[in-house]
């Protein structure tokens, strides 16, 4: 089998979710009774074809990796958020026991698979995801890896914007890993904006956007910044980095749970701010920097909106709204 089809077979069944009902634990656990009946969402992805002996005879065997969807209130809910660590590989984020687990899932993935191939399955790893009122779950290692990269990348691009805020460039920042397939490359832009074209379309004196490439796994982020400015934007340098960075890293985790990003248009501008994906990212990013600042986050959502005022054409009704609309989504 090519990898061209097993790219295709990925692609069919990257966001399709499975379902397995029944036991994880292994049989003679004192806790066994309690998961009975308790049911999984799951999906999977094809890492590689092998083939195998089996029963006899020579078989392509699909090794495959699952993310397992789990509910936080479960016994292995509670396993995944870090009560018991001993069932975990090394970043305590695979789960390498519980054997009917793989060997079931493992089954459904076979049905499946009958449908566009004969191949045989193997459960080669099962990476739990905590899930709550159906919204996933960062887990404290998670948490903790997210904002270490983050803080790398930002002090990454305060030191080359401090040793040159005048000349126009882009720079390849560096490689960072975000717990997808590959690595995440970072790259910077700086005063490359035409501000002699649409003046309207930047913010003064400091303008910091961010980008996610889904496609290419490449994060960019944007600063211009106006000709005569001084180092006393420092302080506001950061602050927008935290949250332009810690948006854009949003992004990047729902690209890793499974997110397909839909790709509209909007004719006013605004609406764009209130998909559930970018609301996510927003919230993400203002809480962040509220909390680097000390400020109250409904201050800082306020603050971006009136800043972006003329630029998106809304109305002081519309930020109202606006603040009113991400205050409500924030746990």
């Amino acid at each position: 089998m090519d990898n061209p089809l097993i790219d295709r077979i990925n692609k069919t069944f990257k966001n399709k979710k499975l379902t397995w009902c029944g036991n994880f634990l292994t049989v003679g656990d004192p806790d066994q009774e309690l998961e009975k009946g308790v049911c999984y969402d799951f999906t999977f992805q094809i890492n590689k074809i092998k083939p195998m002996i089996s029963i006899g005879n020579w078989t392509d065997f699909a090794l495959v990796d699952v993310t397992l969807y789990v509910k936080e209130d479960t016994i292995l809910g509670r396993l995944v958020s870090g009560e018991y660590s001993k069932i975990f590989s090394g970043d305590n984020t695979e789960l390498i026991r519980f054997y009917p687990l793989k060997n079931n899932t493992a089954k459904k993935i076979r049905e499946n698979l009958k449908l566009v191939s004969d191949l045989d399955v193997v459960v080669e790893s099962i990476k739990p995801i905590l899930v709550k009122n159906d919204k996933i779950v960062e887990t404290i290692m998670e948490q903790r890896t997210n904002r270490s990269v983050i803080r790398d990348i930002i002090r990454n691009i305060l030191f080359e914007v401090k040793n040159d805020m005048k000349t126009k460039r882009r720079v390849h920042i560096g490689e960072y890993d975000f717990g997808l397939d590959e690595s995440v490359d970072v790259i910077l832009s700086v005063n490359t904006f035409n501000k002699n074209v649409e003046p309207s379309q930047y913010l003064k004196p400091l303008d910091v956007e961010g980008y996610w490439d889904d496609e290419l796994n490449v994060l960019e982020i944007e600063i211009d910044l106006e000709k005569n400015i001084g180092k006393n934007v420092i302080y506001d340098l950061i602050g927008e980095l935290n949250d332009v960075v810690t948006h854009e890293v949003e992004h990047i985790k729902q690209t890793k749970h499974g997110y397909e990003f839909p790709d509209k248009k909007y004719k006013r501008k605004i609406n764009y701010y209130k998909q559930p994906h970018e609301i996510e990212a927003q919230i993400a990013g203002f809480k962040r920097k509220a909390k680097l600042q000390g400020r109250p986050v409904e201050d800082v959502i306020r603050d971006f909106f009136e800043k972006r005022k003329e630029m998106l054409n809304i109305s002081d009704k519309v930020i109202d709204r606006m603040v009113l609309l991400l205050l409500s989504q924030i746990i």
